[in-house]
């Protein structure tokens, strides 16, 4: 009974240690939380406080659907009514409403109508009936449309449409068709009204824009390192070859005297890359992330295969199989842990990094990391503490999902759980 009674005290006693270890962790998680709740809080302040006076999602809203100062260029297809006049095979549209509709895949992105008037088309064909007269005109119409100036609430300051083209319509009885119209017509003033939906709001935010540049550098990182990382590991693992413990070694050491190099490494790397003309491109940032990341991924992901019995190596072979065959129906089943948790960290490598993004790249090509810390450009003058915590939350949000879908994978990757003998 003592002994009961003291391993559950001490059970006890571990877990509350543990709860508040955790909460240690946890709490600055939980401090920018409440921070981006609360519209207009300030961190330069010595009072802490650790609920929110009056809570709501403003802030995330603002970063996830804000379009103030973005420029959109899209293709939309719509309908052109009015009044119309036809002559000399031409089709003269007096006073109309153009409506056009933007989509993105199969969904809305956003509609707009504006009022028109002087439009003309050369209509093709040739012989058509004249109607000097105006009469009432209905026709399909497709282009592009230009809007700048676009405020957070989705009010267009400005914009044009351009390149517009007529598919087909009727004035009274007459079918007509035609191509080119005017190069322009001004989007601005009375009448002109754009309508976005959710996801043309997204779609068209400024994070967005940066959320696809994080994407595609930690994708591909990724797919870099699965192509340099798999085989290297295997081939340090499974074959033997002169210097092959020298070249391991040497492999790991070289990426860390490397990185201590530090500024100067730095300098260096910029030169190379604006010499050969690869500044500000994706893929070479990707290249260079994968390249820092594989040995020790190489390093990770051998000592997993090392644990993966060489038996099934030997039978494969037995069976006609090559290196690539092993690999890819042999190796990549039975290494899978290993390789969900090089992954891993290749992803986080490349989606967190900075620095290098920043120096490599210009604005239009930055990340979503490069972007959050240009937002504390203005500490000196104040920033909007709330719009910083939610951006920085939704950054940190792909990471822990990737965490909580893999971690069974993670688990047995980081402690070499593979096959045994």
């Amino acid at each position: 009974m003592r002994f009961q009674r003291r391993f559950l005290l001490r059970s006890i006693a571990m877990t509350a240690l543990a709860i508040a270890v955790m909460g240690v962790i946890l709490f600055p998680v939980y401090y920018i939380f409440i921070v981006s709740l609360e519209p207009g809080s300030t961190l330069a302040t010595t009072h802490l406080q650790l609920t929110p006076k009056h809570p709501n999602f403003n802030s995330y809203e603002q970063v996830l659907f804000g379009l103030s100062g973005s420029t959109i260029n899209e293709n939309f297809t719509g309908t052109i009514e009015g009044t119309a006049a036809l002559k000399d095979d031409m089709l003269y549209i007096e006073h109309g409403v153009l409506r056009g509709v933007v989509k993105y895949g199969p969904f809305t992105g956003f509609t707009f109508s504006v009022p028109v008037s002087g439009v003309s088309f050369k209509l093709t064909g040739g012989g058509v009936q004249q109607t000097t007269t105006p009469q009432t005109f209905s026709g399909k119409v497709h282009g592009l449309v230009v809007l700048t100036s676009v405020s957070s609430n989705g009010t267009v300051g400005f914009g044009l449409i351009r390149n517009l083209v007529l598919t087909g319509g009727k004035v009274k009885s007459v079918t007509v068709s035609g191509p080119l119209a005017q190069k322009f017509i001004l989007m601005r003033g009375t009448g002109t009204v754009v309508h976005f939906t959710a996801l043309g709001k997204f779609v068209n935010s400024t994070f967005f824009h940066y959320l696809v540049n994080s994407l595609i550098l930690a994708g591909l990182a990724v797919l870099l390192t699965w192509l340099f990382a798999v085989p290297a590991a295997y081939a340090f693992s499974r074959m033997k070859f002169s210097g092959r413990g020298y070249i391991l070694y040497f492999y790991l050491m070289f990426t860390q005297v490397a990185g201590g190099l530090g500024i100067a490494g730095l300098i260096a790397l910029y030169g190379i890359v604006v010499k050969i003309g690869l500044y500000n491109k994706l893929p070479v940032l990707s290249l260079i992330y994968a390249a820092g990341g594989v040995p020790f991924n190489t390093w990770l992901l051998k000592s997993y295969i090392d644990s993966i019995s060489p038996d099934f190596d030997e039978a494969a072979i037995i069976d006609g199989a090559s290196y690539l065959q092993i690999i890819r129906y042999v190796l990549l089943p039975l290494a899978l842990p290993g390789i969900a948790t090089v992954s891993i960290f290749a992803f986080i490598g490349g989606w967190t990094e900075f620095i290098l993004a920043n120096l490599l790249l210009e604005q239009s090509n930055q990340p979503l990391a490069v972007w959050i810390w240009s937002l504390l450009s203005g500490i000196n003058r104040g920033i909007q503490w709330s719009y910083f915590a939610a951006a920085a939350l939704l950054f940190a949000l792909p990471v822990f999902i990737l965490f909580m879908l893999a971690q069974n994978y993670i688990r047995s990757g980081l402690t070499l759980g593979g096959l045994k003998e």
